[in-house]
């Protein structure tokens, strides 16, 4: 993955107030109430990465769905990322 698929506007403000999110729209029932930043539950408030949702479409389409492991490619990638950390 190049550099150029990592830009992103993380300084868009994104409204997802009534889409069903439990982030945004079950707070009131689960804390008690509504006026909080909801920093509780890990859901990001901005559109997931296109690498990220082509590769979920791609896995999709493979006819079956089970038990796998990774492939080299991920062992090697996984690998050469910690390496640069």
């Amino acid at each position: 993955m190049g550099d150029e698929l990592l830009k992103y506007d993380l300084d868009k403000v994104y409204n997802r107030k009534n889409t069903d999110s439990l982030k945004w729209d079950f707070m009131k029932p689960i804390i008690g109430r509504d006026d909080l930043i909801p920093l509780w539950v890990a859901d990001m408030d901005f559109p997931v990465a296109k690498p990220i949702k082509e590769a979920i479409k791609t896995r999709a389409d493979h006819p079956f769905y089970g038990y796998t492991q990774p492939g080299r490619s991920v062992v090697d990638s996984v690998v050469q990322r910690l390496k640069k950390v």
